[in-house]
């Protein structure tokens, strides 16, 4: 009879199989989440479009307000409206395709562009690559105003105070509010 001298070297059958399956619960469980990393660079990428709408808008109305201009003359449907993208950010985004006047959403997504369908009839749109980023008041994804119904959708409103406008807000309308999906 031979005994055995010390350890042997290698996995058994068993401990091979139950590496394999721990790999393969990870794996179902990290791949979707690496899948769904478009989505959040799409958000990401919008949120930081409006952020800088935003931060161009606040320097021009304090510089409207320091020179006494009637900054309400600015707003959606004011006799100046401002286009956001071509009044407000010196470098427009990429996918910046300019000022449309007539017609729907453009056929591609993942641009952004200035609606202006009579001179005080300004917004600022972008067409989702994956409606998934948003969610609507009643709960469904997707943004807006065309059948497509993947657009955000923001305009320059007052804000005013005692019947004075004080300053201008970036925001969606009640008919094209959304909230970000978590």
């Amino acid at each position: 009879m031979r005994v055995s001298q010390g350890f042997s070297k290698g996995f058994t059958l068993i401990e091979l199989v139950v590496v394999m399956v721990i790999l393969g619960l990870l794996s179902a469980v990290a791949v979707p989440k690496f899948l769904d990393l478009s989505a959040d660079a799409e958000a990401a990428s919008v949120k930081n479009v409006l952020g800088s709408l935003r931060s161009g808008l606040s320097i021009k109305v304090a510089s409207g307000l320091i020179s006494g201009t009637d900054i309400s003359t600015w707003k959606y449907n004011g006799s100046a409206a401002l286009s956001p993208m071509e009044d407000l950010l010196a470098d427009k985004p990429e996918s910046y395709i300019g000022i449309r006047t007539s017609g729907g959403a453009p056929a591609e997504n993942g641009v952004w562009w200035d609606r202006q369908t009579r001179a005080t009839d300004n917004w600022v749109m972008y067409s989702l690559k994956k409606d998934s980023i948003i969610t609507k008041p009643d709960g469904s994804a997707g943004g807006g105003w065309n059948s497509n119904g993947k657009n955000i959708i923001h305009r320059i409103e007052a804000i005013t105070e005692n019947g004075n406008t004080v300053g201008l807000t970036l925001s969606p309308t009640a008919n094209y509010d959304f909230t970000w999906a978590k």
